[in-house]
């Protein structure tokens, strides 16, 4: 079996770029969702991802968006073939809806080793007794 060499521009057309110009969502990151008592912690993979290329949104109170960009990789070097090329690069967009308001106020994250931990607090909701008549 022969395996084909492909450029590297081959691959990036390949990849939906017919125009050479990507107007749309290039990748979208793995993500846990894991609920923890009052706590919910969303944990997304994003390896080769600088932190100050990735923004994080909550929008209204229970809509957590994720958006950024994983720099494409580029070898130093003239006439290079990539005989795999599987890592994924360009922009990315993960769109989280929470079924219960999330606490804007107390929101933390943290970047490391790739992966991007968001811990965001579940709304204290005041509980109202009514009387029935």
């Amino acid at each position: 079996m022969v395996k084909k060499k492909f450029s590297f521009s081959e691959i990036e057309i390949s990849k939906n770029f017919s125009s050479r110009i990507s107007t749309h969502v290039d990748w979208e990151p793995n993500t846990n969702i894991i609920e923890a008592g009052d706590l919910l912690i969303i944990e997304v993979e994003l390896p080769g991802v600088n932190k100050d290329d990735v923004s994080i949104l909550l929008q209204g109170s229970n809509e957590l968006i994720i958006r950024g960009t994983k720099s494409q990789p580029r070898l130093n070097k003239p006439q290079v073939t990539y005989y795999l090329f599987e890592r994924e690069f360009g922009s990315f967009y993960k769109k989280i809806i929470i079924d219960f308001p999330l606490d804007s106020s107390n929101i933390k994250s943290t970047m490391d080793n790739g992966v991007l931990i968001v811990q965001i607090p579940r709304k204290k909701i005041a509980k109202i007794s009514v009387d029935i008549k």
